[in-house]
């Protein structure tokens, strides 16, 4: 089953936060620096870079882990016994699960809750330490023209809303079940995705009143609206419907900050941040090599030599760095599209409860939902301020990269607040918009397009001792498909 699934990584926009005027003087807001994606040394890479050759080995470890993104902070928290490295290009682990804090709130800078805590993602969760609370509901409004400040889920949509539970519901207990992993998906399963979610809600009679609702709710999670994501992607993500969504304060961060403390309790020197990998040179029968610079200085070259390498990286970029790798296979991982958005986290003055966890708004130009990051503290949440958790996917990717990579704050940052204004006047009644914090995903996750399934099943997951162990081996970009791909790997290296 599915999860809120976006990816992050973090960095901090040199520079002073910028101050927006609005026409009125109370809704002026401060815009801080940008966080989210790292692309100038990324941007290097691909421009040149990835064929700087490899300095001489400075030691060797067991196993080296490329990405400190979920999978591969899984992989390294699975084989913590072991003798290894985790190179990280960010000043900070997490990948798709960061936080950020205003006041006493934490939030999401990306992903936000997650759904599946059976095997062996439920052991996996205890081994953390960590135990799933489920988000106080109501868990989705959906704020229409029509509904006006109630949620129309429970007016004329609850039918149609109720028909479409109890079918996912019936399709989770299904031999047919688009489930992970995908390695082990039925003929029945593997069929949806040969079709778009779109033309599956269709033949499934799902009544259209909805689909503007499921439209914004696949752009969000899929990075893709319903005619262009796999239905089975989409069934798969659309079954949490059919349970509960567990969510922590501040987001997924709490899964990636546990894995932290165990990597660092097994032994010191573990993790490398701040590091950009440049090039992975597999080995048949001998010490593979991994190459990075500095950050902050691309002259500053190191190498590792290990006997297995985790690459924990999207297809797309591992496609890039792995010496050797053959044109077919990296013709086809970098062919995948990469979906990319704005994340907004608005820091109110005030009461700011929304009536739900999620509040969804298909009719809005800017974005496709709102987290009230308040939600998941309960009874314990402040009543004089609160973060609300903006997702702003792009439908034309490259223009939203573009856009993102200028940098101009200001111009990303309005039509979210007069949005926000328009949806959800009641929380602008209570409270003052105080600031906005922008985060930037200019490659967020893989959009799971119709046949991505199938080709990701076709993609070799190891090449001489190098493994691939990422979400994108799963098809669609999942906490549990980070997961699937790390205990893949770990068994891997395990039997040697």
């Amino acid at each position: 089953m599915p999860t809120r699934r976006q990816a992050i990584a973090t960095l901090g926009f040199a520079g002073a936060a910028l101050t927006l005027s609005c026409p009125a003087a109370e809704t002026d807001y401060r815009i801080r620096p940008w966080t989210g994606d790292s692309f100038v040394p990324m941007h290097a890479i691909r421009d040149g870079l990835a064929s700087l050759p490899l300095p001489a080995p400075e030691r060797r470890v067991e196993v080296a882990i490329v990405g400190g993104g979920l999978a591969g902070l899984a992989v390294a928290t699975l084989l913590r016994d072991r003798d290894l490295l985790l190179v990280e290009r960010e000043a900070e682990p997490g990948g798709v699960a960061k936080s950020g804090r205003w006041r006493d709130v934490d939030y999401a800078l990306g992903s936000a809750y997650f759904v599946d805590v059976s095997e062996p993602y439920g052991a996996f969760y205890d081994m953390l330490g960590l135990v799933p609370r489920p988000a106080p509901e109501p868990e989705n409004r959906l704020i229409t023209a029509r509904a006006g400040s109630s949620n129309a889920l429970d007016g004329d949509l609850r039918g149609p809303y109720e028909e479409l539970r109890a079918r996912m519901a019936r399709l989770v207990e299904s031999p047919d079940f688009p489930r992970l992993p995908i390695e082990a998906a039925s003929t029945g399963a593997l069929a949806l995705d040969r079709v778009s979610l779109r033309e599956f809600l269709a033949r499934e009679h799902i009544d259209p009143a909805l689909f503007g609702y499921l439209d914004a709710f696949s752009l969000s999670a899929l990075g893709a609206p319903l005619a262009e994501v796999s239905a089975y992607a989409g069934v798969n993500f659309l079954s949490e419907m059919a349970g509960r969504v567990y969510a922590f304060p501040g987001g997924n961060a709490a899964l990636a900050k546990a894995m932290v403390g165990k990597i660092a309790a097994a032994g010191t020197g573990r993790i490398a941040t701040g590091a950009s990998v440049y090039a992975v040179e597999p080995a048949e029968g001998g010490d593979a090599r991994v190459a990075w610079f500095d950050g902050q200085d691309p002259s500053r070259t190191q190498c590792v030599a290990a006997r297995w390498v985790v690459l924990a990286a999207p297809y797309f970029f591992a496609a890039r760095i792995v010496r050797g790798l053959g044109p077919d296979a990296k013709a086809r991982m970098t062919v995948l599209r990469q979906g990319s958005f704005l994340v907004a986290n608005c820091c109110f003055e005030g009461a700011t409860s929304t009536g739900a966890y999620d509040c969804w708004t298909p009719e809005a130009g800017s974005f496709t939902d709102v987290l009230d990051a308040g939600w998941a503290l309960g009874e314990a949440r402040p009543r004089d301020h609160g973060v609300l958790t903006v997702y702003a996917p792009f439908r034309d990717p490259d223009s939203g990269r573009r856009r993102m990579r200028d940098g101009d704050g200001s111009a990303l940052a309005a039509p979210v607040a007069e949005e926000l204004r328009r949806f959800l006047p009641e929380v602008f009644a209570e409270a003052r918009l105080a600031e906005i914090r922008l985060t930037r995903w200019g490659h967020h996750h893989l959009v799971a397009t119709p046949g991505a399934v199938e080709m990701m099943r076709a993609l070799p997951k190891r090449i001489g001792n190098v493994l691939l162990a990422h979400s994108d081996g799963q098809g669609m970009p999942a906490v549990e498909s980070a997961i699937i791909e790390a205990h893949r790997a770990a068994a891997t290296i395990r039997r040697g």
